[in-house]
Parts: structure tokens; C-alpha cells; sequence
């Protein structure tokens, strides 16, 4: 009786142990599916958005969460069946099991806290952690091919970290950063380990400029909304303090403190490069652009080559009036690409002299805005 009584006491003591310990496995167990769900989402943003490879050790981290998941739950059914199988030596072993199994997953577990879980196809370059393509229009580059370049070659240079371009609205600023953006990213082999791309717009709002970096460059942390503006920056550059990157500010309209966002200031230790657009030459030098260039509006024979490119030469030569006042049209575009892209696109299909004379008659009353190249679509 004492003996039977003894065992009893003794197999529940085990079983306890081991129903305890699974429990913490359990919890353990959903809190690193947690974790693992949220590294995948990050690394399927890299992968799908910005063109990003998941780095090894990410890859090698998620096969072992994925399989000590899967053995743990198994755990689960084997605990079951021994708190009731009535064995001591059954219970014993099983609670020595989940014990080893519960150190493994936290192990894992600790491992995960990943502040970058992906990289530039290539390990350099690419989607450059966080770099999207953007897309742009071969009849749109069309004048801007010598700015392009130019751009371009300021990002080789040592001596020249920010860059500004700037030019009235509608001249091919964003084009341009659009054209130099992608011809890096195509490149895998670039030399930058995130090439990042952000619209600024007029109302500055530096939390948003923060929040759009920290998506490119695969950090996505619960935590962050929670976080002040000071430990966002923090924590931006700690992260781009380490990588070389190019970063493109599209449409600023007034100094953005980059280093109160975090930002790193290139120099010719990080080699990193900011080039933004601008309507202003005065932000070009409240930003400390080392280099300024000025994007021209285009003279009038590729005004003209451009417009007709866009109407089509068939639209142009079907009837003798048109030809005329499509030159007085292309005008009043007065040398903008985006005017004369937009509007010669609008009038591809009109064919009748009073449409164009119409439109003539829109263009005469107001300048090339956005509005009236609606309102040109429409007609």
C-alpha cells in the first residue's frame, strides 16, 4: 500500500513537471511562429517590393524555426499520451524531452531578432535594400539624356556626396531621378548596398520620410509605431551608418533635416550619395548640395520632335490646317517634356482642325497645369 502510494505521488510530481513544461513549450513555441511569421513578411517585402535577396543567415534561421516548430508540436501529442499512459518511467523520460525541446526553441527563438533579413541581388546593389524600381517613359527622356548622365557620373565622383536638381515644374526633374534610380538598380553590381526612394512632396512631414526608409531597408519592428522620432532616427542610422547607400529624395520643397531623420551625411568615408529634385535653387543650398544642376526646358526642334512623337506623324498629316496649329500648340507648351508628352498624347486621336483649334484656344487662355491637360484629355 505504501510502496503503490509512493509511486503515485512520484508519477504525479512527473507529470506535473512535464504538463508545466509543456505549457512554457507551448507559449514558447507560438511566440517564435510569431517571430518567424514576422521575419517572413519583412523578406517578402524585400523580395517582392524592393528586388532584395533574403540573406543566408535568414534563410538558414527560418529552416530551423520551421523544424523545431514542427517538432514541438509533435511534443505536444507525445506529452498526451504519457501524462496518460500511467508510467513513471514514461512521464520521466517525456519531461526530460520537452525540457531539452523548450531550451532549443528559446535558443531559436533569441537568434531572431533580425535588423536587416535581406540584401541587394548580388550582395551589393539591386534592389539596394529598399530600392523600387519606378517607372518612367522612353518619350519623356527625350533632351534629358545629358542631365541623366551627368547625374549619373556625380555618383562615381569622391568629392561630391549631395546632389540638387532643380528647374521650374513639369521640366523632367523626377524623369531624370527616375532614369538614374532604375539604371542603378539594374545594375547588380553597383557598389551600394541599399538604393532608396522616397517622395518628399510639399508638405514635409519627416516621421512618414522616417517610416518610408525603415520599410526599404527591411526593418519592420512591432515596436515601431510606438517608438519617438528621436529612437526612429536612432535606429535608421545605426542601420545605414554600416552600408554604403544612395538615397533619392523626389520633389522637395524646403530643407529636410536628413540627420534629425537619421540619415548619415555622405562623406568620403561611407562614399554614400543623396541626390533630390527641387522647383527652388535656394533648397539646394539650405540642403548643402555640393553639386547643383539645372534642368533646362527643351529647345524648340526637340520641343517640336518630341510632340509629334506623341500625337503621332499620321495625326499631324491628316489634314493641312493641323499641321499648323500643332506647331502653335507645342509652343504653348513652352519647352516642358511632361506638357509636351501629356498633351500630345491627348490629341493623338483628335483629327478634325477645330479640335485642335480648341485645344489652342484652352492652352491661350491658361498655362500648361495639370487641370488644363485634363481638361484636354476630356475634350
Amino acid at each position: 500500500m505504501g510502496k503503490d502510494f509512493k509511486s503515485l505521488v512520484t508519477r504525479c510530481i512527473y507529470v506535473g513537471k512535464m504538463n508545466d513544461n509543456a505549457k512554457k513549450l507551448k507559449i514558447a513555441t507560438e511566440e517564435l511562429k510569431d517571430l518567424g511569421s514576422n521575419v517572413m513578411k519583412r523578406v517578402k517585402i524585400c523580395e517582392e517590393q524592393q528586388q532584395m535577396k533574403r540573406l543566408d543567415k535568414v534563410q538558414s534561421w527560418l529552416r530551423q524555426a520551421d523544424t523545431v516548430i514542427k517538432e514541438a508540436e509533435e511534443y505536444f501529442l507525445m506529452s498526451s499520451s504519457s501524462s496518460s499512459s500511467g508510467l513513471i518511467s514514461s512521464s520521466h523520460k517525456m519531461e526530460k524531452k520537452i525540457c531539452k525541446k523548450l531550451k532549443e526553441v528559446q535558443e531559436v527563438k533569441s537568434r531572431g531578432m533580425f535588423e536587416v533579413v535581406a540584401e541587394s541581388i548580388g550582395g551589393i546593389g539591386g534592389g539596394g535594400g529598399g530600392g523600387l524600381t519606378v517607372k518612367d517613359s522612353d518619350e519623356q527622356t527625350i533632351g534629358l539624356e545629358a542631365v541623366s548622365g551627368l547625374v549619373w557620373r556625380c555618383l562615381t565622383m569622391e568629392n561630391t556626396g549631395i546632389i540638387g536638381l532643380y528647374g521650374v515644374e513639369g521640366v523632367g526633374k523626377t524623369t531624370v531621378l527616375t532614369q538614374v534610380n532604375n539604371r542603378l538598380l539594374q545594375q547588380k553590381a553597383n557598389g551600394f548596398d541599399f538604393v532608396l526612394w522616397v517622395f518628399v512632396s510639399k508638405n514635409l512631414n519627416l516621421e512618414k520620410i522616417q517610416d518610408t526608409i525603415r520599410e526599404k531597408i527591411g526593418f519592420l519592428d512591432r515596436t515601431w509605431t510606438s517608438k519617438s522620432e528621436e529612437e526612429k532616427a536612432a535606429k535608421i542610422f545605426e542601420i545605414l551608418s554600416k552600408r554604403r547607400f544612395a538615397l533619392f529624395l523626389d520633389d522637395v520643397w524646403e530643407k529636410v533635416d536628413l540627420v534629425k531623420a537619421g540619415v548619415p551625411p555622405p562623406d568620403t568615408q561611407n562614399r554614400s550619395k543623396i541626390v533630390f529634385t527641387t522647383c527652388s535653387e535656394e533648397v539646394c543650398k539650405e540642403m548643402s548640395a555640393q553639386t547643383k544642376i539645372k534642368v533646362e526646358k527643351l529647345a524648340w526642334e526637340r520641343a517640336w520632335d518630341l510632340f509629334k512623337k506623341n500625337v503621332g506623324e499620321d495625326t499631324v498629316k491628316s489634314h493641312p490646317d493641323i499641321a499648323k496649329v500643332a506647331q502653335e500648340v507645342a509652343a504653348r507648351c513652352d519647352g516642358l517634356p511632361l506638357a509636351l508628352v501629356t498633351i500630345g498624347r491627348a490629341m493623338a486621336s483628335k483629327k478634325t482642325p477645330q479640335e485642335w483649334r480648341d485645344a489652342l484656344y484652352i492652352l491661350s487662355n491658361s498655362p500648361p497645369n495639370f487641370s488644363v491637360l485634363k481638361l484636354l484629355d476630356r475634350n
